[in-house]
């Protein structure tokens, strides 16, 4: 008895193999793109999370009072101007021990800048924003006057007054540096209503010129909205939403609409234009 004869596939038979796999490739790579995003994000939340408990054991360990934005020391590694000063990040890192939680897994990670370390580059750069006109008040010139931490049974409503949320990327962009003042705006991120250079809100508080919500603003050349061009360098990466930490430590997502809630903010208002319309619903003071 003969072998069997083999078949082979024809032509068409391979083409439509083919067809079938380009379909189902098309079909999970969209689905495989959004797991790693969700995932990201879920990495995000954690990071900042973290950064929100690191706050609290600092806090305990300082009668309750907010870690400082910035301090002046002549042992700091990084300067401005002349001046050397420690980060909040910086100040934070003993109850973190790990730079890498400052910076947000949704975008690229900073990179080492002016000869500084990866580490020391991080914690000047974070990509998680301080809300310190609330928490730590720039009173002033910063230099004669100081920033002060703000006492956290000061808060009238921790669960609804903002403590971190994810900020702006540098990733190649150059860092606004507030003019007479060593506070680098690559850590810091603004509120809503901001008069002039003043919060106007309780506590009062400088805020960083030029970095604010609205349009019109001097803000940051080449960021996107989503990189928080116009919204003091809140970042809205994920989906169009920033991670937050409350002041009660808990976490969530949030939209610019819903972090502005209290404000006649919208994307098309001049940044001069915006005011607190209904103080009760505001997230960015300790009342």
């Amino acid at each position: 008895m003969g072998l069997a004869k083999l078949r082979a596939f024809t032509l068409i038979e391979l083409l439509v193999v083919i067809a079938v796999i380009a379909i189902l490739a098309a079909i999970l790579f969209p689905v495989f793109a959004q797991a790693k995003v969700a995932a990201k994000g879920t990495a995000s939340l954690s990071n900042i999370k973290q950064i929100g408990t690191s706050h609290f054991l600092y806090a305990a360990d300082f009668d309750d009072y907010s870690v400082l934005v910035g301090r002046m020391d002549p042992a700091a590694p990084v300067s401005s101007m002349g001046r050397f000063f420690y980060s909040w990040a910086w100040l934070l890192q003993p109850y973190v021990k790990n730079s890498q939680i400052f910076q947000d897994p949704v975008t690229s990670p900073e990179r080492a800048f002016d000869g500084n370390s990866l580490e020391v580059s991080q914690l000047y750069h974070t990509q998680f924003g301080y809300a310190y006109t609330i928490h730590s008040p720039w009173r002033g010139n910063f230099l004669a006057d100081g920033a002060f931490p703000l006492s956290q049974t000061s808060l009238a409503n921790p669960a609804e007054t903002v403590h971190f949320v994810t900020k702006k990327a540098r990733n190649g962009n150059g860092d606004w540096l507030a003019v007479g003042t060593p506070i680098w705006a690559a850590y810091l991120i603004n509120p809503p209503f901001c008069v002039s250079t003043e919060t106007g809100t309780n506590p009062g508080s400088r805020c960083v010129p030029g970095q604010r919500w609205g349009t019109g603003a001097t803000t940051y050349l080449g960021q996107s909205f989503a990189e928080g061009a116009f919204t003091g360098g809140v970042a809205f990466r994920k989906a169009g939403k920033t991670a937050v930490v409350w002041s009660d430590g808990h976490a969530s997502w949030k939209s610019p609409d819903q972090l502005a809630a209290g404000t006649n903010w919208r994307r098309d208002l001049l940044f001069a234009s915006v005011r607190v319309t209904e103080p009760e619903k505001y997230l960015w003071d300790s009342d």
